[in-house]
């Protein structure tokens, strides 16, 4: 176990800025479905808790109904503000709240009944061992606590409490923050574990598909697989990728006037110098008889189309008695979307550039 800690902490310190928040981004991702249970299921507890009251207490505990209701609603719109705030500073935020509301709901319904509070120590570690281990950074976890203890220490006050109490609130909050901080560390180190360990993988793949750029474009299975990596790999670390879709303008009339084997062996030139054509990691492949798509990793839309003006320049000093033209259609991924809507919006330009009269580039 604290082995494990002492390699969080240095994997953590290894990290740039943009890897630790993609880090804390892909954490978050991991706790966030049983954070939703654990922030919308808390409030049953003052639900139940009223008709514990209402058994013990008899009528005298009718009165907590509204109290009970009002603790209730207030915990699930706080629970309802961090679900929404996804991944941000607003997120900790409503989540530190939502930690001080529940000690306060907490403290509030325990004041019903002093003469239970020497009982009510146990949930007060059971707070800490709950919620610290959804604390991603050390200023949450650190506010979170102090969310936790002083609404319990302010009851204390208010029910001028023995000092006794006061050290067994205390005694017990210490060890469910000793326990509760151990488990965020050890939560953290195993994310870190297979956050690294996916991040070694995506750039192996990356790595793969760019010392094989040049392999059989017409391979459009393999293509695919590779794109889809690179497009998740260029996701995540949030650079620009690319698409760029290319169609051969006069590819028909040269079907048409010498044959299929010339339309073919056309395609095939072109194959080759579109290639050459290509820096290191970019990914091409034959989408049918007259087109090509394209990715240029790291690149935004004035380098994709110095990209594709070195490509058509080749490709007009192709030798042949036909002149060889190009319509092409660039684009950019954007964020949140699956590469497919990319080389749709990349195609729906290429035709417009057809459209325009061929031997053109529209950028979609």
């Amino acid at each position: 176990m604290f082995s494990g800690l002492l390699n969080y902490d240095k994997a953590r310190h290894r990290l740039s800025a943009d890897e630790f928040l993609r880090f804390q981004k892909f954490a978050y991702k991991k706790l966030r479905h049983a954070l939703r249970l654990l922030m919308f299921g808390l409030p049953l507890l003052f639900a139940l808790g009223w008709a514990r009251d209402l058994v013990v207490l008899g009528d005298t505990a009718q009165w907590t109904l509204l109290l009970r209701l009002a603790l209730t609603f207030g915990l699930l719109i706080l629970a309802s503000l961090t679900w929404l705030s996804g991944f941000s500073r607003s997120a900790e935020l409503f989540g530190t709240l939502y930690a001080l509301f529940f000690s306060v709901a907490i403290a509030v319904t325990s004041s019903i009944e002093p003469e239970r509070l020497s009982l009510t120590h146990v949930p007060v570690m059971l707070m800490a061992i709950i919620f610290l281990p959804f604390a991603l950074t050390r200023l949450a976890a650190v506010t979170t606590a102090l969310a936790l203890i002083l609404p319990m220490y302010g009851m204390l006050w208010y029910l001028d409490a023995p000092r006794g109490l006061w050290g067994a609130y205390t005694l017990f909050f210490a060890a469910g923050g000793i326990i509760g901080a151990t488990l965020r560390r050890a939560q953290l180190s195993s994310s870190m574990e297979i956050f690294l360990y996916r991040e070694r993988l995506l750039r192996r793949l990356h790595q793969a598909a760019a010392h094989q750029a040049s392999f059989d474009a017409g391979d459009r299975d393999n293509w695919e697989t590779r794109a889809h990596f690179l497009h998740r790999h260029q996701r995540d670390t949030q650079k620009d990728l690319s698409v760029v879709r290319l169609d051969l303008d006069p590819i028909d009339d040269i079907r048409e006037r010498h044959g299929n084997e010339s339309a073919a062996e056309l395609m095939k030139q072109a194959t080759g110098v579109m290639r050459d054509c290509l820096r290191h990691g970019d990914l091409l492949a034959r989408v049918d008889g007259r087109s090509f798509v394209v990715l240029l990793p790291g690149s935004d839309a004035d380098t994709a189309a110095r990209v594709v003006e070195r490509i058509r320049g080749a490709i007009a000093g192709m030798a042949g008695d036909t002149p060889i033209t190009l319509s092409v259609g660039i684009t950019q991924t954007r964020e949140r979307e699956a590469l497919k809507a990319a080389t749709g919006r990349a195609e729906a330009a290429m035709r417009e550039a057809r459209l325009r009269g061929c031997d053109r580039v529209v950028l979609g």
